[in-house]
């Protein structure tokens, strides 16, 4: 139990010391803070300690090159046409949940937003770098975070939740994911619902493959407003 709660929270804990550091020694007003938390920490912190770890298993497992055999346990194949299926399964009740709880997620902000390290960080204009940033962020934490998360939580530490859980052990895994999150804490009711599809689906289809798409799809979704006012710049 205990190996299953470090595993589950120390990247999320790296990962929020990395941004609070980084915030407090690095960030000035001219740049956009996505710098550091999208940028700096997902390259440097968040990707490395968890695809690292899985590498490190593999290596003592005697894996060759990039293989996670052993390792990443939900792993099978899907078909093309089974991913029509699947994404908008996790996609659709994910969307009806997250849109139902988003006035408690609301209030949820309001009040904890005291305790978020990124409240009082605030870019003063717009700055030269900030399309750049914005690309970046696209690519880390629209595309290979999510693959990374979903090969180190769904495919390695979902099928080797402690048998203590029973029947709770997907609940327990999505809390946990939701606690990992540690610099928005007022997602944790709606992202422990919310990711519940997804992890029934990759229970269902022993394959960590439609979480992944629909996982890259819902947080490349978030990058739209920026994306939008970014364009609509003079």
């Amino acid at each position: 139990m205990g190996r299953c709660l470090f595993l589950h929270l120390a990247p999320g804990i790296a990962n929020i010391s990395a941004t609070w550091l980084g915030l407090a020694t690095l960030w000035n007003p001219s740049l956009p803070p996505e710098l550091i938390f999208g940028v700096f920490t997902s390259a440097f912190v968040l990707i490395p300690v968890q695809l690292g770890y899985l590498y490190y298993l593999a290596r003592k497992r005697g894996n060759r090159g990039w293989s996670l055999e052993g390792v990443v346990v939900y792993n099978r194949p899907v078909s093309w046409s089974r991913y029509l299926l699947w994404v908008p399964a996790i996609l659709v009740p994910t969307a009806a949940i997250f849109a139902a709880f988003e006035p408690i997620t609301h209030w949820l902000e309001e009040a904890l937003v005291g305790v978020s390290v990124l409240a009082k960080y605030q870019a003063t204009g717009v700055s030269d770098v900030a399309g750049i940033v914005l690309l970046a962020s696209i690519l880390l934490t629209g595309i290979l975070v999510p693959i990374t998360e979903e090969l180190y939580f769904r495919g390695y530490l979902l099928p080797r939740m402690p048998s203590q859980f029973g029947r709770l052990k997907p609940v327990a895994h999505s809390l946990l994911f939701s606690v990992y999150h540690f610099g928005s804490p007022w997602f944790i009711p709606v992202r422990t619902l919310g990711l519940l599809p997804l992890i029934y689906t990759t229970i269902h289809t022993r394959s960590v493959r439609p979480g992944i798409v629909a996982h890259c799809l819902v947080n490349l979704a978030n990058f739209s407003d920026a994306i939008s006012r970014r364009i609509g710049e003079p």
